[in-house]
């Protein structure tokens, strides 16, 4: 089947076939983390916009060590005020079109839609499904529930130094259970032997209950193909 035919009978939700499983976006994530990103744009511009005038050309007159801690410092505080605004696009364009982003798991294919971009890949080529960051154990159902809450404001500004799975840290229980969170998905696709990105933030649902929904698929997939042969 192909893949805007796929993506065409997922969005007339009342025709979706019962053995498809279709992960939207999460608006209310997004929105969320959109406004993460505009604190950490202020934020980030603000300091900035304090910090250089009093460092700049003073502290790059009183040495090498000065003016490397300087210039790590003003690197940092504008690295934050880029890179949340860049995060910000990124979601806002997001949110604009929800419809036109979604994961869908077929028992024949793997369907992803980023804006204009479409990802297909049959599950016959899916291989290394790996979830970053997390614990061989399943998690429960509690911690995948947990998953489906909105993001904290702040937990965007952390995810961009630490990663988002430190991130997820943060809140409540963090560091004992959220920490093993996954926050990327990957596969690898065997015919080009390159690594497909499924999700790296929980806008579409839990990570992991993602991945082991498209192993299970593709493990079915596979006996299909077998018994067939």
């Amino acid at each position: 089947m192909e893949s805007v035919q796929i993506l065409a009978q997922a969005s007339a939700k009342e025709n979706i076939p019962s053995n498809w499983i279709v992960f939207s976006l999460q608006r209310q994530k997004v929105l969320t983390g959109i406004m993460g990103w505009v604190f950490g744009a202020l934020a980030g511009g603000l300091l900035f916009a304090f910090m250089a005038p009093i460092m700049i050309p003073h502290n790059y007159q009183n040495g090498v060590l000065s003016a490397v801690f300087s210039t790590i410092i003003l690197g940092v505080v504008l690295y934050v005020c880029v890179g949340s605004i860049w995060a910000l696009i990124t979601d806002i364009l997001r949110v604009r079109e929800p419809g036109k982003h979604v994961i869908i798991i077929t028992p024949e294919d793997f369907v992803k839609q980023e804006g204009k971009k479409i990802i297909h890949v049959p599950l016959e080529y899916v291989q290394h499904v790996t979830a970053r960051g997390v614990s061989q154990s399943s998690r429960n159902a509690e911690a995948a529930a947990e998953d489906t809450k909105p993001a904290g404001v702040g937990e965007g500004i952390v995810g961009l130094f630490f990663g988002r799975r430190a991130a997820a840290g943060n809140r409540p229980g963090g560091f004992t259970r959220r920490s093993r969170t996954p926050t990327t998905l990957a596969f690898i696709d065997s015919r080009t032997d390159s690594e497909v990105i499924v999700v790296t933030d929980k806008a579409y649902g839990d990570p992991q209950y993602i991945g082991e929904s498209l192993k299970e698929y593709v493990d079915l997939a596979l006996s299909k193909n077998t018994v067939n042969k």
